[in-house]
């Protein structure tokens, strides 16, 4: 995804003109720009603090030089460079295409013909590495773009030259953990046969969807690299004796390139090569592999998938896109698990679960048209998801501290955010670009907790510490302040007709607050029997009930203000619930905060009957074992009720692994 220049982003490197960014690694900023032909080029603009130390400098024109000399069908040709500049450039060509990880994301695994063509693409790629002198050191599925007429390997921002010094400090480990070499990992001298490795690794990605060292922590990564086997299932024949071969712990039991290619070649027909006169873009995927989604007919097919399993394929990759490997990058490929949307999953299966946010995500929303997703994060972004592809859209940086709500407008062009920064802001969803900061606030806890948007888009009701300012829109300006609140707001929300608002706080006691819309008048107050707070409040679709979530979720006639019901389910809080749109069912989910707890219930979320008070379907949320208990912050539905997605989090986690949005279709 191309994101906007920032500010600070100068908008022109050498003679290229630059349209906007395509990622970051640990060497720079790599963007998007146009040649002085009109030529569509990936440009790499070298960090600061590297480009001031003379020694980089020298070896950044050496390894651009050798990587100059790589040709071939198999990699992206280098077009440019000048390592003199105030901040050094790379030039690289601009390749269509979807990455291999994107394939294996959204249409599932390969066949074994398939993979053993795409190791031969590979192969040919990096011997034309190897012949200039060169390591790549990073191969990964990321970095393996399925351009339609083959395979090509890019991202030389991290290859070497064997036996010279390297870019980076002595022991300094460049690349990607599970797709490493014993060798690379202990920083010992690297060589053609640390790419080898890489190659094997890749090749059973692309057969089994998973590294076969993946583990749920780096030091897990790191000792199965270097200590034991590889997993390989779903390889077999001369897949699973090529890859074994290529995964050999000691370099020199690895075979070379040519080796690899011998047993590859696609022009000849011995029993010991790839599928001969099968033409490569011809290649299926394995029969029920994948998520299970109904292929359907494309004129423009992927290279290593059949033609008729392509379509939700992105036409154009870009070269750096999503460049992730720096100094120390510890990626694990799989994260997203997108399958498909060709047919209906099974009730209650996730669909989808989403990667890239750092730290605890405590907000969700859906787009009024359903095909975006907004999430707020402790990692100070907001960020906007494609919701039928799983993919990040853009990252919205500019909080400062903790994003705490969000809240889209109902023309769908603008979102709100607000955060533990005490600033409420404002994104332009047709650019990509902040629009302002709408407000600040100087109370000492002045954080912005909760967002609601009137359904005519005039009014927000901004929970701020502990009063709710309905603000109006077009000026900007407070029109009311709802105060009484005996701690700080929790959530608060505007009712279908927009004409009432309702808010909850963290205060002794489950009460709701009713308000008039137009004037901030207080109108009632609704007293639940438990003396724990209500942490979220919702409106039925048809205006007549309100609930509160907390100590199970209750619920109020509106019309005589008695309640009505309780629900309850085995989690002992709920912290987050939502009314499905058009029907009367609630999602409600909670989980553990504190380590070591004995709440096994983090990862569920539980649908409600209204009608009956029970539940009738419980969700259960897909996260790596053993990194801690397992809570959710935030469930929101699709306008048209058919997507829930839910905010998975757990306790004492750094990685971004820890983190994640799960996605279900509902039938």
């Amino acid at each position: 995804m191309v994101e906007p220049l920032g500010p600070r982003d100068p908008r022109q490197v050498g003679p290229y003109r630059l349209e906007g960014r395509l990622g970051a690694g640990g060497m720079g900023q790599v963007y998007l720009a146009s040649s002085p032909g009109g030529r569509k080029v990936a440009v790499k603009v070298i960090r600061p603090e590297l480009a001031d130390t003379p020694q980089f400098r020298a070896r950044f024109a050496r390894e651009v030089d050798a990587a100059r000399q790589v040709g071939g069908f198999h990699t992206a040709q280098v077009v440019d460079a000048d390592s003199g500049a105030a901040s050094p450039w790379l030039v690289t060509a601009y390749i269509p295409g979807p990455t291999l990880q994107q394939v294996v994301a959204e249409n599932g695994t390969l066949s074994s013909d398939a993979v053993l063509r795409l190791g031969a693409g590979l192969a040919e790629g990096l011997a034309a590495i190897h012949r200039c002198g060169l390591v790549h050191r990073d191969l990964k599925p990321g970095n393996v773009i399925l351009a339609e007429d083959g395979p090509r390997i890019i991202d030389f921002g991290v290859a070497h030259a064997p036996g010279a010094e390297a870019m980076t400090r002595t022991g300094t480990v460049i690349g990607t953990y599970a797709y490493m070499s014993p060798e690379q990992i202990r920083a010992d001298r690297v060589s053609p046969a640390s790419d080898v490795f890489a190659l094997g690794s890749v090749l059973a990605f692309a057969a089994s969807g998973r590294s076969p060292f993946d583990a749920t922590t780096v030091p897990a990564i790191v000792h199965r690299v270097t200590s034991e086997p590889p997993v390989l299932d779903g390889l077999s024949g001369r897949l699973h004796v090529l890859v074994t071969a290529c995964l050999a712990k000691d370099p020199a039991g690895r075979p070379s390139t040519a080796e690899v290619l011998n047993r590859l070649s696609v022009t000849g027909g011995s029993g010991d090569r790839a599928a001969p006169g099968v033409p490569f873009n011809d290649l299926p995927t394995e029969p029920g592999s994948g998520p299970g989604a109904t292929p359907t007919p494309s004129p423009t097919p992927s290279p290593v998938v059949s033609k008729t399993s392509a379509r939700r394929l992105p036409r154009r990759t870009l070269l750096f896109g999503g460049l992730a490997a720096g100094v120390t990058a510890a990626a694990v490929p799989g994260y997203l698990v997108w399958r498909g949307s060709g047919a209906d999953p099974d009730p209650g299966k996730p669909v989808a679960r989403l990667g890239g946010h750092t730290h605890e995500i405590g907000c969700l929303a859906f787009g009024p048209d359903g095909k975006t997703l907004a999430s707020g994060g402790d990692d100070d972004t907001v960020r906007l998801w494609d919701v039928a592809t799983g993919r990040t859209i853009t990252t919205y940086r500019g909080h400062t501290d903790n994003v705490m709500s969000v809240a889209y407008a109902p023309d769908g062009r603008t979102l709100y955010s607000g955060g533990f920064d005490k600033t409420l802001r404002r994104w332009d969803l047709r650019t990509g670009r902040p629009m302002s900061v709408v407000a600040s606030y100087t109370d000492e806890f002045g954080h912005v907790g909760s967002l609601a948007v009137s359904p005519d888009g005039a009014t927000l009701a901004v929970g701020v510490a502990n009063r709710v300012e309905l603000v109006t829109v077009s000026t900007g300006r407070a029109f009311a302040t709802l105060t009484g609140h005996g701690g700080s707001i929790n959530d608060v929300v505007f009712s279908p007709d927009g004409k009432l608002v309702a808010s909850v706080a963290s205060e002794t006691g489950a009460k709701i607050w009713l308000w008039a819309a137009d004037t901030g008048r207080h109108l009632k107050k609704l007293t639940g029997e438990s003396t724990d707070h209500f942490n979220a409040v919702l409106f039925s679709p048809d205006g007549k009930t309100v609930g509160g979530a907390g100590p199970g979720v209750q619920l109020w006639d509106l019309a005589t203000g008695r309640p009505e019901k309780t629900l309850t389910d085995s989690h002992p809080y709920v912290p987050t619930a939502a009314y499905r749109p058009g029907s009367a069912v609630i999602a409600g989910a909670g989980g553990a905060r504190e380590p070591n707890t004995d709440d096994q219930t983090g990862k569920t979320v539980s649908l409600w009957d209204v009608s009956t008070g029970s539940v009738s379907t419980t969700l259960t949320g897909v996260m790596p074992k053993s990194r801690g208990d397992t809570y959710i912050t935030a469930v929101a539905f699709s306008p048209d009720g058919r997507t829930l997605a839910a905010s998975l989090n757990q306790v004492a986690m750094t990685e971004e692994s820890g983190h994640s949005i799960q996605l279900w279709k509902l039938p």
